[in-house]
């Protein structure tokens, strides 16, 4: 029993960017407006998350915090959810595996329409009585925005984030300029990445220090990324680089921006490139995905402060 045990375990593989090419075709099918089992996000925060993939039945899952059983978690399946026999067959299997290892069955952070299937299949729990076992939490809700809001920033709700636009224009207007993000000048956001690790401390915070490897990880093999739909801009101030956004199609007319990041020297820098970023996309995207505020309460004034379209909210079981 303990061999059999083990060997279902080995079924667990640690994430990794060589598994790219085989799990991104599980994407295809998959449309989710939340951020957090989007492919490129898993890798950034793979070390930090202890993130481990396991494949069943047609459908990939994500395992988080595999070495600590107190806190490991699954994410919802990743594949086709328009076909809900084979979900269920899926979630089953995942059941199946997580008794005959000892893992304890979790989901974090699943979408509402999954979690109201997984009431709907409670009887596939043990019979537990599902509904009353989630909990949502709004810390973890993703921001949507209208990209044309982001760009136009219209109306008197606009008026401040207007104002601090405009004075960075004013006060750099013939002196900075924007480019896309390449192999080439990709160390160059990585600049502006280095010095806002510095200004934020990340020598004393395990997290920001986490969150500056998977920085560098995609800055410094650019072209790798870049295949997979990862796009960004830098801004230039003077011919320094003082800002950078990174981000990727979530959805069809959703895009995600994983990565912001700007010198705290230049008023307006993170308006100019919010805005540039946006203006970017505009063409090819109605919506923006900012991801969470964490409930840290100056990036959630931050985020609300550009009046999100509406919420992405997230459930998770225990």
């Amino acid at each position: 029993m303990k061999e059999q045990a083990m060997q279902d375990y080995s079924m667990l593989k640690p994430l990794t960017k060589d598994n790219y090419d085989m799990l991104k075709p599980y994407y295809k099918a998959y449309q989710s407006e939340a951020h957090d089992f989007n492919l490129t996000n898993l890798i950034i925060w793979r070390n930090k998350y202890d993130l481990h993939t396991i494949e069943l039945d047609g459908y990939l899952w994500i395992c988080f915090y595999l070495k600590d059983l107190e806190q490991t978690a699954f994410s919802e399946p990743i594949g086709d959810h328009g076909n809900e026999e084979a979900l269920k067959q899926s979630t089953a299997a995942l059941l199946d595996f997580c008794k005959s290892v000892g893992i304890p069955l979790r989901f974090r952070h699943v979408g509402a329409v999954y979690k109201d299937r997984l009431i709907k299949w409670g009887t596939l729990i043990d019979g537990n009585d599902m509904e009353n076992l989630f909990f949502t939490n709004e810390d973890s809700y993703d921001y949507c925005y209208l990209t044309e809001d982001l760009v136009n920033l219209p109306g008197k709700r606009y008026h401040r984030k207007k104002n601090n636009l405009n004075q960075f224009n004013k006060k750099y207007g013939d002196s900075h300029h924007h480019e896309p993000i390449n192999q080439t000048n990709a160390l160059d956001a990585l600049l502006v990445a280095r010095s806002w690790c510095i200004d934020s401390g990340c020598s004393e915070n395990q997290d920001l220090c986490k969150e500056f490897e998977g920085i560098k990880d995609i800055l410094r093999d650019w072209s790798f990324y870049s295949q997979y739909g990862v796009e960004g801009i830098i801004i230039y101030v003077d011919g320094l680089p003082k800002a950078f956004s990174i981000g990727e199609p979530l959805t069809q007319d959703m895009f995600l921006i994983h990565i912001e990041k700007a010198s705290h020297d230049i008023q307006g820098i993170y308006a100019a490139i919010n805005h540039r970023m946006a203006a970017h996309v505009l063409d090819r995207f109605t919506y923006i995905n900012r991801e969470q505020d964490l409930g840290i309460e100056g990036l959630r004034k931050a985020k609300q402060a550009y009046n999100p379209h509406h919420m992405v909210e997230k459930w998770s079981f225990e």
